[in-house]
């Protein structure tokens, strides 16, 4: 889905949306009549889940981002907040792994990070739950 914002500019004799958010690229576009479109992609899986849910269960919310201009700077924000969140999360599982405490100890490094990458995906779960289909 792409949402375009009211506010236009004129480029090259053609007026285009100052903003536009396609929900299936994961991209935010931004139209300036002296330079270039900025176009900035997104590859996180947290926010495509988001965008989607949004576009689905909150499509006003979204549109307002767009209007006011202000959805490349919350997509941002968001990104970082979700990442973060999941490794505090992990951090945490992890302090209290014994398992991963022991591996670490003995210099095992490929069951370390296995054993991480599992309490990363462990921790997906409620973070995704709290922040991601809101």
């Amino acid at each position: 889905m792409k949402i375009r914002s009211k506010d236009k500019v004129q480029v090259c004799g053609k007026s285009k949306p100052v903003w536009v958010l396609d929900t299936d690229s994961l991209t935010v576009t931004h139209n300036s009549t002296d330079a270039e479109p900025s176009v900035t992609a997104f590859s996180s899986d947290h926010i495509k889940y988001h965008l989607h849910y949004s576009a689905e269960y909150r499509p006003a919310r979204l549109k307002k981002l767009v209007n006011d201009g202000t959805i490349l700077s919350y997509l941002t924000d968001f990104d970082r907040s979700v990442a973060e969140a999941i490794e505090r999360q992990v951090g945490k599982m992890l302090e209290n792994d014994t398992e991963y405490l022991r591996a670490v100890a003995v210099g095992d490094l490929a069951k370390a990070r296995g054993l991480e990458n599992m309490d990363r995906l462990i921790a997906r779960e409620p973070v995704y739950a709290a922040m991601v289909y809101v």
